[in-house]
């Protein structure tokens, strides 16, 4: 019996769909690791570079190359993935049932400031309604724009088009099929808002309650998003626009 014909014949379920998410993590570490490989190779002294002038921008560019690095090579196994499950299981899965069916550029567009909108009501009405009392852990890109400006490119590369391109294929897309397809839509949707939630466990470094709700929030909404308009596309533009805040210019981590 070939692989071919025992691919059609299995279910794309909760299990197939979760070792989407381990291979994913594995391939983001294998290229973290090639990131900081070239940040130690060509950054890392000042005899090499005048980018890392102090111990923050030297941070912030190692951040910056493990983030692009990761997303670069988890994206490309990532999808490669999803054209060999396509293909081997027609049967089982499609590109459609995975969310990826056209949208309205006009909807995309709105999700994008509606994204852009609630991440800066978090960050600027409830954290001054709200004040965090404790002490603050920084966010591991705060400071991003003091230093070099190809590196800030770099940063928005990552978390306004590679990051929802890739979360929401996995998580919005295989993991919710999957966990769907197994347990039915309410239960996937809950359990995909809480694991998208413990992998962005920086939320979380300060125990910060805001912090804590608004991610929780945001996953859902993006949950919801996707079961309501059958595709990965809507979710992607308010994952976009909800990530963007983390670039702007000012002083967006205070408690």
């Amino acid at each position: 019996m070939n692989f071919e014909f025992m691919a059609m014949q299995y279910k794309f379920g909760a299990l197939l769909a979760f070792g989407f998410l381990i291979v994913y993590f594995c391939s983001m570490y294998l290229g973290g690791v090639i990131g900081s490989v070239v940040y130690y190779f060509l950054y890392a002294t000042e005899t090499a570079s005048n980018v890392a002038t102090s111990t923050d921008e030297a941070r912030v560019i190692l951040v910056v190359l493990k983030r692009l690095g990761g997303m670069l090579l988890g994206g490309c196994v990532l999808y490669f993935l999803i054209r060999q499950i396509v293909q081997r299981m027609p049967n089982a899965v499609s590109y459609s049932e995975l969310g990826f069916v056209r949208s309205s550029w006009v909807i995309c567009i709105a999700l994008f400031a509606l994204g852009l909108s609630l991440n800066l009501f978090f960050v600027l009405v409830a954290r001054q309604l709200f004040p965090f009392a404790g002490a603050r852990s920084p966010h591991e890109l705060e400071g991003i724009n003091e230093v070099a400006e190809r590196f800030t490119y770099m940063a928005a590369f990552c978390l306004i088009v590679l990051a929802p391109l890739n979360e929401e294929a996995l998580f919005r897309g295989a993991l919710y099929s999957g966990f769907k397809n197994s347990f039915g839509k309410i239960p996937a949707s809950l359990v995909i808002t809480l694991i998208f939630s413990s992998t962005h466990l920086d939320a979380y470094s300060d125990g910060y309650w805001v912090n804590i709700v608004s991610l929780l929030l945001c996953s859902l909404l993006l949950v919801l998003i996707r079961t309501w308009s059958g595709s990965l596309y809507p979710a992607m533009s308010v994952h976009a626009g909800l990530n963007s805040v983390l670039l702007f210019p000012v002083q967006i981590f205070s408690g």
